[in-house]
């Protein structure tokens, strides 16, 4: 893996692969050899506070728990899918814009390895939408230049809290969301 803070991204404007680091704000064209190696920093506990009514390790905000994967715990999206269901919840699915932001923002102190969290959104017959019993997908804050066609999951990236359509057999860390 690349050290802590690195990502390997394809750039179509050169037809190659870029390596951007998001800590620092360097892009290179060559893999990195320096920084730290893969482990990171440990998880963040979750405060009684932010704990509110939500089991323990979720994060209650706007009458939903969020669950938001350890460091380490990256998945497809149906793995992530899946582990969202085993704790009880699913991947999360966003019904107003500003849980995007609150999750950036919260991902600021909680430190997962990869810069994209997998949603339940998924592209279906050329929509994309949030899966079966969800709101209707409105007006959805994209990256610049998203989607650009390069998968049919849809992830947030973590440093702006914007979507990005992803292949979704790429490991990402998740959050999970369910009804407190």
């Amino acid at each position: 893996g690349l050290p802590y803070g690195w990502e390997k991204k394809f750039d179509a404007k050169i037809n190659g692969f870029i390596y951007i680091n998001h800590v620092t704000g360097e892009t290179r064209s060559s893999p990195p050899t320096h920084g730290s190696g893969g482990t990171g920093p440990a998880p963040v506990q979750v405060s009684a506070r932010e704990q509110g009514s939500c089991k323990p390790g979720w994060r209650y905000a706007f009458n939903f728990c969020y669950y938001i994967s350890a460091f380490a715990d990256i998945q497809s999206h149906s793995g992530a899918q899946a582990a969202c269901k085993q704790q009880g919840g699913e991947l999360f699915w966003s019904q107003f814009v500003f849980e995007s932001f609150f999750l950036k923002k919260t991902l600021q102190t909680v430190k997962t390895s990869t810069h994209f969290f997998w949603t339940n959104g998924e592209k279906h017959n050329g929509k994309w939408d949030w899966g079966t019993g969800h709101p209707a997908f409105i007006n959805p804050k994209w990256t610049s230049g998203q989607p650009d066609g390069s998968g049919t999951c849809l992830a947030v990236y973590t440093h702006t809290g914007f979507f990005d359509d992803q292949p979704c057999e790429t490991q990402y860390n998740y959050v999970c969301k369910t009804k407190a």
